[in-house]
């Protein structure tokens, strides 16, 4: 549906990363903050407000090794000159470092239907769903489309969100993406059907937004060869739908098309509404029934049940032997051991 360059699978509509919140700290009056991090993990920060919503955010990202104290004197200061001396400390260096506790629990990869299609389904779906004036307007139901969902692609298709996705490649200034300028987070501050009322609720999805609204929280894909890697339909169904109904499925982010199948709901489809005779429309449901049997057959990876095709499955396990070959050379370090790459090869990896 809508994926950037050479991203397959897709993961979200215009960026390429899944996300892991590790969680909040303070800032001091100064601007100062000191906090811990977890070793080997590719961190970012986004600097909030009394609200928690994202001032600006950080578009790369830092790295620290277990052990490393890591710091910066601003993302804009001049980073070859010499850097003035400090002659008081900072007030977050006064105290010990903080702690990240996590974001409603542990840390752990983002998902869209786990954090943010329940409160739609909650809240929103009475009014916008298939069938329904609102819906048709903008439409929240979690019914998977080709590749996401339809609330997902309706969000951005619509710009009811304000995200950079993967670019572009200037400097984006503060408050000019994210949730203060999303129409979706201004409506629903605004008291619209009194979801704000609910702390939580609000947070959760100014939080995604500000994540730059992911979706897939796994790279892997169970339909490798179609649409995205994500669709149960072949490239040769969906070159029949164009046919019978004279609506090409878009393969670009930029086309903003809102979401034409509902696996879930195949006869409220959009695409149906193309079809030129009663013939052509019975195949093309025909075909989006189909495509719902496989999806209950083999989930993909926003649902349930999901299992990786066998391509991915072999790449996880030369990834995290490779992880744990890294790890024993840590240990070693530590231990003031030395340890070499050739002794560590496992015999899976020395086949690829």
């Amino acid at each position: 549906m809508a994926w950037q360059g050479e991203q397959a699978p897709a993961m979200n509509w215009h960026n390429f990363e899944n996300k892991r919140i590790l969680g909040t700290v303070p800032v001091e009056s100064d601007g100062s903050a000191y906090f811990e991090v977890p070793g080997n993990t590719f961190v970012f920060f986004q600097a909030l407000d009394e609200n928690g919503m994202m001032i600006q955010s950080m578009r790369s990202g830092a790295y620290v090794q277990p052990g490393e104290t890591y710091g910066c004197v601003g993302c804009h200061e001049n980073r070859v000159g010499d850097i003035p001396p400090v002659t008081t400390p900072p007030l977050a260096m006064r105290r010990k470092p903080d702690t990240l506790k996590g974001w409603y629990g542990p840390p752990r990869i983002f998902s869209f239907q786990k954090e943010v299609q329940p409160i739609f389904d909650r809240h929103c779906v009475t009014c916008h769903d298939y069938g329904k004036k609102a819906g048709e307007r903008l439409n929240l139901s979690g019914d998977r489309d080709s590749v996401f969902c339809t609330s997902y692609v309706d969000l951005w298709a619509l710009g009811v969100i304000t995200c950079v996705g993967g670019g572009p490649a200037e400097v984006q200034q503060a408050y000019s993406w994210g949730s203060h300028p999303s129409r979706l987070i201004q409506k629903v501050r605004s008291g619209h059907g009194k979801v704000a009322s609910n702390a939580e609720v609000l947070d959760r999805l100014i939080t995604w937004v500000d994540l730059n609204a992911p979706y897939y929280p796994e790279y892997a894909s169970a339909y490798p060869q179609n649409l995205g890697g994500r669709s149960p339909l072949t490239m040769a169904e969906v070159d029949r739908l164009k046919v019978l109904t004279g609506v090409q499925i878009s393969d670009k982010f930029s086309a903003r098309q809102r979401a034409q199948l509902s696996f879930a709901r195949p006869e409220r489809s959009r695409i149906l509404a193309g079809a030129t005779n009663d013939a052509a429309r019975a195949e093309a449901l025909a075909l989006i029934q189909e495509g719902a049997r496989r999806l209950r057959d083999k989930p993909r990876a926003d649902m349930d049940g999901f299992a990786a095709c066998v391509r991915d499955q072999a790449r996880e396990a030369v990834y995290q032997a490779r992880w744990e070959r890294e790890l024993r050379a840590y240990a070693a370090i530590r231990e003031g051991r030395r340890v070499y790459d050739e002794e560590q090869q496992t015999p899976e990896e020395a086949t690829q």
